[in-house]
């Protein structure tokens, strides 16, 4: 089966700051969840940058259904650390957006999901009226609606606090389950790697090149117990070590 999307062998430096992507590869099948874990500064955004075709890798390629995009923009939906909402358009209109973009809009289907993600009520609120929360939900829906065939996800519940973050993946994933598409998402934190993901890369230090691979075996839907989970805790330490011991690699 083709990769939804895939990377060969990404390499690319900054002028400033040397090599940042040191030979990436990896991949997310059709409808499958992938993390991608790694230190502050590791270029985990630099990869979120090249897939967006924002920076044109060095080397390597990146390949979108089988079809080569280096350098090509428009091919993903994207949701950032902070929900990026347009504060002069309302929710409706905000979520309209990507599908503008693309040339079609469909307000029924938008006004149904907002009703799925509490937020019916509020299509016509502008972004100041909302909480947190709430904009980092309508920016999912923007994204998850978006006609692109795969969905990035930068560190979107990182300023969340922890209540409310975890209200936040559990929610996410109730929503992802409908509609299953495939996600790459960059997180730090291990424990929401593994209650989102089916499969985590693990990322050295700067340069960033992929230490590990881990396939996450846990059943869906997922529920809180899942944390608490024998299974659960073993694979935490197994990244945990891993990463441990990717940094002590790197530090001689």
């Amino acid at each position: 089966m083709e990769a939804k999307i895939r990377l060969e062998n990404i390499t690319h430096s900054f002028k400033e700051t040397g090599l940042v992507l040191n030979g990436i590869s990896l991949h997310v099948n059709d409808g499958e969840f992938v993390s991608i874990i790694g230190p502050s500064g590791s270029g985990k955004s630099t990869i979120f940058q090249t897939i967006g075709g924002l920076l044109k890798p060095e080397g390597g390629d990146i390949f979108l259904e089988g079809r080569r995009i280096n350098g090509e923009t428009g091919n993903i939906s994207y949701m950032p650390q902070q929900a990026s909402l347009l504060p002069w358009r309302t929710v409706l209109n905000n979520v309209l957006l990507a599908q503008e973009l693309a040339g079609r809009t469909d307000e029924s289907e938008v006004r149904t999901w907002l009703a799925k993600v509490g937020l019916s009520g509020y299509e016509n609120a502008y972004p100041h009226q909302l909480s947190g929360g709430m904009k980092q939900r309508v920016a999912f829906i923007r994204a998850l609606l978006s006609p692109q065939p795969i969905m990035l996800l930068d560190e979107p519940f990182s300023a969340l606090d922890e209540f409310t973050r975890f209200d936040m993946q559990k929610w996410l994933l109730a929503i992802w389950e409908e509609k299953r598409k495939s996600v790459l998402f960059i997180t730090h934190n291990i424990e929401e790697a593994l209650f989102l993901s089916d499969r985590i890369v693990l990322l050295s230090p700067r340069p960033a090149k992929v230490i590990k691979e881990f396939k996450v075996p846990l059943n869906r839907p997922r529920t809180d117990r899942l944390l608490l989970d024998d299974s659960f805790l073993q694979l935490k330490r197994e990244i945990y070590g891993a990463m441990k011991e990717g940094e002590t690699h790197e530090s001689h």
